[in-house]
């Protein structure tokens, strides 16, 4: 699921395909009854991700509404009540609920690790009138497989601790300069504990919030406020290092530990990106200079994923990319708010990070690389003013050692443009192709998206800028 801190999910599948080969490897699997369900399971897995994939791509902000029929909404929500959520919402004027209403959605989307559901609360106040109050109720994929790898990473635990105690504290520092600052949707919770992971968010949608274009990319303006979100996101989490002590090891190294090497390499192959690169005109040369770096990527991730202390340090989004920034806009159509959703996958270490996964993933072509060095002094000076404003104690950055781990961290830019890019500019399938194999479905799923002139045509800047920079020469 990560790629530079979450691998693109429309690979997901492909380490599901990787386990099954692994464990085959072994006598007592190739023995084992259960081996048939275990492998169809992640045959229907596959399916879910790739017919997921189609709609993904254009889902509507704060959360892809799969619709669901009351008959099929998980059990336990049958359990679950809101008062606390609907009181939080409204406030002391809140008096009780009247209606509790799953709203489906006429996209029918899904998030790929994730049942999302519309919740709207019909409340009455206590003046005796009315309001309905709409939410996001995010919960984790009902089938057996796909719920413990949710476990083994950590995902729900760890974006409920960024909700719930993590932003609010970050928030609340920024108050405390006279600053009202708001990252991401307001969190609620349950009335009581249930024992399942869930996330439960405010619906942005109807307080006009809304993603951009992806395929098109941002221009100056939205990615302008882009990098001033991040900056003060990023200047607020080295100040409550200073506060609240370091983030747990879930953010500090998260997958990135050495007993998750072989993970790791399943998840970064490039043979897919490599070979559509060495057909691509001019493409001989980068394909001769990557050709072998499987065979040392993982260790140089691992290498590079270790934060240094002696360094500037901030907790990095992690999956930065247009579909995760919804945007707020007045009558004039001029930007009023900006904020980021998904926080499942961020990341302690440097600032490079955020920075080659918002930039080269997400901003328009006319300005993604001819004004790369404008946008991280754009994003630097805004940075030093937040930790200013928050009276940050310890040394502040200086441009220079930024531009310095920028070059430093290229294998980041490496997958960014060779991981990420290649999703965010590939169209929408219309078809309804057969999904009887789910490596047939991976495999072609990778063509359409290595050989999209819309990709080819992006990269064709993009490596010559990587190179000349001297992105590319991240071997050990």
């Amino acid at each position: 699921i990560y790629s530079i801190y979450s691998f693109s999910f429309i690979f997901f599948f492909a380490l599901i395909e990787e386990v099954i080969t692994i464990f085959a490897k072994f006598d007592q699997f190739k023995k084992c009854p259960c081996r048939v369900t275990l492998f169809e399971n992640c045959v229907a897995i596959a399916k879910i991700m790739v017919k997921t994939y189609e709609t993904e791509m254009d889902s509507p902000p704060n959360g892809n509404v799969i619709a669901v029929e009351a008959n099929n909404l998980p059990k336990w929500l049958e359990t679950v009540t809101f008062e606390n959520a609907a009181r939080k919402y409204v406030g002391e004027n809140f008096e009780k609920i009247v209606k509790v209403r799953f709203e489906s959605d006429s996209n029918n989307n899904a998030n790929y690790s994730s049942l999302l559901l519309r919740l709207n609360l019909d409340v009455e106040l206590k003046d005796t009138t009315t309001k309905t109050l709409k939410f996001v109720l995010k919960v984790p994929h009902s089938n057996e497989i796909m719920s413990k790898i949710l476990i083994l990473l950590k995902l729900f635990p760890k974006e409920e601790q960024m909700y719930q105690s993590i932003l609010p504290k970050f928030e609340e520092l920024y108050k405390q300069v006279g600053c009202d600052i708001k990252f991401a949707p307001n969190a609620y919770q349950f009335d009581r504990d249930i024992g399942l992971d869930y996330v439960l968010l405010e619906d942005l949608l109807p307080r006009g919030y809304k993603n951009a274009n992806r395929i098109k990319g941002l221009d100056m303006e939205h990615t302008k406020h882009v990098l001033r979100k991040m900056s003060e996101l990023h200047a607020v989490s080295a100040c409550y290092v200073e506060h609240f002590g370091m983030f747990p090891e879930e953010y500090t190294v998260g997958i990135y530990a050495k007993n998750n090497r072989e993970l790791l390499r399943e998840f970064n192959g490039s043979s897919a990106f490599l070979a559509q690169l060495k057909k691509w005109k001019n493409g001989q040369s980068y394909y001769e200079k990557l050709v072998d770096s499987d065979n040392y990527l993982v260790d140089r991730l691992l290498q590079d994923q270790v934060y240094n202390p002696s360094e500037f340090n901030v907790l990095n989004h992690g999956d930065c990319w247009v579909n995760n920034i919804l945007f707020k806009y007045n009558a004039f159509g001029q930007i009023t708010d900006t904020r980021f959703i998904d926080f499942q996958v961020g990341k302690y270490g440097s600032p490079a990070n955020d920075l080659y996964y918002f930039i080269l993933s997400s901003t328009a072509a006319d300005i993604k690389l001819s004004q790369f060095d404008y946008l991280v002094r754009y994003y630097f000076d805004n940075l030093v003013e937040n930790l200013k404003l928050l009276q940050y104690h310890r040394p502040l950055p200086k441009l220079r050692n930024l531009h310095s781990v920028l070059l430093k961290n290229g294998l980041a830019a490496y997958l960014v443009v060779s991981k990420v890019l290649p999703v965010v500019l590939l169209e929408k399938s219309g078809g309804n192709e057969s999904m009887e194999n789910g490596a047939q479905a991976e495999n072609k799923l990778k063509l359409a998206m290595y050989t999209n002139p819309k990709y080819v045509e992006a990269m064709s800047t993009i490596l010559p800028w990587l190179d000349n920079r001297g992105l590319l020469d991240w071997r050990l």
